[in-house]
């Protein structure tokens, strides 16, 4: 008798408790688990020690492969999100250092450590601008191929043999992340286990 599968389009069942359908739960989700700084910490670090011919030994293999996983399951809800044109929350440029607009009520980290490090001003008022324009670089198999050989590579003794361009790589991988983040902050609330959008009852 063949067992069904549940749907999991965004490769949640492998981190979360379960399969998630909905895109901004799916930020929500990753958000909850972790948050800014220790996912753009990890990058960076993935991204570094793929570069050279040292073994990444900073965090357990186990812990990095999670990241890597949390990671793709963004870059594939952001996928799903990038024909949108503008959030449903009017953020103007006076608005940049504005807690509620960039810091997440559930972070354990410092206003600093929450603030986006890569994002223009532009980007900051309308995050949904970096992810179309991620996806104008590369196709989302590509950018899935491009991470996970990443994160292989830095958990491997040699360096990356392919240039993937690890600076560029980095910033626009981050950026992606960081648009993500300010999505989930300012759409997205956790009530108890469940995810509600915000906006839902307005």
């Amino acid at each position: 008798m063949k067992t069904k599968l549940p749907k999991d389009p965004f490769d949640t069942a492998c981190w979360s408790r379960g399969g998630i359908t909905d895109p901004r739960q799916i930020l929500a989700e990753v958000f909850n688990c972790s948050d800014i700084e220790t996912l753009r910490t990890e990058i960076k670090q993935i991204v570094s020690y793929a570069q050279v011919d040292k073994l990444y030994k900073d965090h357990s293999p186990c812990d990095v492969l999670l990241d890597m996983k949390m990671v793709r399951s963004v870059l594939k809800a952001a996928h799903a999100l990038k024909d949108e044109k503008i959030s449903p929350v009017a953020v103007s440029a006076n608005d940049i250092f504005d807690k509620s607009y960039y810091c997440s009520p559930h972070s354990k980290s410092g206003l600093w450590s929450d603030f986006p490090r890569c994002l223009s001003r532009d980007e900051f008022c309308n995050p949904y601008r970096v992810l179309k324009k991620f996806f104008k670089k590369q196709s989302l198999s590509k950018w899935v191929q491009d991470w996970e050989a990443m994160t292989e590579c830095a958990l491997s003794r040699h360096s990356c043999d392919t240039d993937l361009g690890s600076l560029q790589f980095y910033m626009r991988l981050v950026k992606l992340v960081e648009a993500a983040y300010l999505i989930d902050v300012r759409e997205v609330t956790h009530i108890g286990r469940r995810l509600k959008n915000r906006f839902a009852d307005q």
